[in-house]
Formats: C-alpha cells, structure tokens, sequence
C-alpha cells in the first residue's frame, strides 16, 4: 500500500513536514527545474542531500513537480518543491527544514536600457532583493549547520555586454551581496559565487553568425556545460572548506583572452 502523501499547501509544499524532512541535509536552489538549475539540483540530490526545488509560477509548478517527483521515486521523502515569485520578497516558509545549502541561480536575462526603470526594480527584485529575503530567513539553519550559500553570477558583470544594463546591473548586486555576506556570517557560513561564461546554447537558438563568434572568443574552443556549472557549484558548496568571499570565472578561458 503506497504511503499517502501530506498535504500541499498552495505553496507546493506538504502543510507539515514529516521525520523524513527532518533528517539529513537540504539543498534549496532557486529556478531549479530548468537549465542550470536542473543540472545543479540533480547534481546535489547525488550527492546525498534532500532537494527544494524553487520555482516562480504557477506556469513552472508541472515541470518541477515532475523533478521532485523523480527525486523521491529514487529516494522517498528527498525532495520537496517551493513556488515563490522572487518578486515579491519571499520569506521561506519551513524554517524547521535543515538547509544548509543555498544555491542563487534564479534568474531573468531580457534586454534593457538606462532608461528602463520599471526593468532596473524587476531586475534588482528578482536578483537581488528577492534571493536577500530568502537568505535572511534561512539564516539560522545556514549558521546552525555551518552551511554555505553559492550564487551563480555572470562574467558580464565585468565585460559588460551591450543592451542589458539592469540585468548587468542586479547580477554585480548579487555578487556583492554574497561577498558581503561572506563577511557577515562568517565563520558560520561560507559564501561565494559561480560566474559563467557562455552556457548550453537555447534549444531555440538560430544567430549562427553570433555563435561562431562566441565560440572563437573562447580559448578551449566551446561552451560551458550545465554539468560542469553543476559540479562546480557542488564543491564550492560541499568541499571547498576554506574558500568564502570568492569570484569563480567558470568560463573556458574568455575573460583573460584579449583579440
């Protein structure tokens, strides 16, 4: 007979967690059903910990149930899933979950002017201000568990491309606000950033011309891979005891190659 499953909230997550919740490790990564996101979350599901996959709306909620719905059928009781719309300053809403990880990887990338000021507050919203008020309501499980946080950044923040200023501008605000948390909660939590050059190209992408000149911008000749973004994120996570405050360039070479 299946055990049934507790009750969801209309946040997607069960109205009262259950012993299984409340033993080992979580993880909670942000727009973590999609791209970057799905790799990392995967990525630190095999490593053993339990898995709150965040999602903004209600548009994502089948995609990301289905992921944690994977995640329990390997291992019961190891995933969870949050909607939340970084928007709105979301406050977790489980403070008894044991999160020891968290990964800032939700993201919106749109071109934008200086001009744009209704972009410069979503884009500083969704960056920024929405990961700060979920990181200060998991501060005392992040402390207590000696945990860590991880953003996942951009290398434009320092070779900025053109048409983007808010998003170029909230990434450089998520950056320093995990270094200055690196600052504030050490030496209880280790905070630190991933910033990746070119990625997996969209599965609707169709500028060949740009492609070819990303890829010639690249020493090692290619992209980057959501499993290689994953894996690097896992050991600033997990394994990297000594490292905090730190800028990680995870982009095959293109930021120190001058042509």
């Amino acid at each position: 007979m299946a055990t049934p499953r507790p009750a969801a909230g209309t946040d997607g997550l069960p109205v009262v967690l259950d012993e299984r919740h409340l033993a080992g490790r979580w993880a909670l990564v942000t727009g973590g059903s999609v791209r970057g996101g799905l790799a990392i979350s995967r990525h630190l599901h095999a490593q053993g910990l339990g898995i709150v996959v965040h999602h903004g709306h209600a548009g994502s909620a089948a995609r990301a149930q289905q992921l944690v719905e994977a995640f329990n059928a390997e291992r019961p009781g190891s995933a969870l899933r949050w909607q939340a719309a970084l928007e709105d300053l979301p406050v977790f809403p489980r403070p008894e979950l044991p999160v020891q990880v968290v990964v800032c990887n939700a993201s919106r990338w749109h071109t934008s002017a200086l001009a744009e000021l209704d972009r410069a507050e979503s884009d500083f919203r969704i960056h920024v201000s929405g990961h700060a008020a979920i990181l200060a309501s998991l501060e005392p499980s992040l402390r207590r568990l000696r945990g860590a946080v991880v953003a996942v950044g951009d290398i434009q923040v320092q070779q900025p491309q053109r048409h983007h200023v808010w998003y170029l501008v909230a990434k450089a605000g998520l950056e320093t606000l995990v270094r200055a948390l690196a600052v504030e909660w050490a030496p209880d939590v280790r905070c630190n950033i991933v910033a990746p050059g070119a990625l997996e190209w969209p599965a609707d992408w169709s500028d060949e011309p740009l492609r070819q000149a990303i890829l010639e911008s690249i020493p090692q000749g290619r992209v980057g891979a959501f499993d290689e973004l994953a894996r690097t994120v896992g050991w600033l996570a997990l394994d990297a005891g000594y490292i905090t405050g730190q800028v990680l360039r995870m982009d095959g070479g293109r930021s120190v190659w001058l042509r």
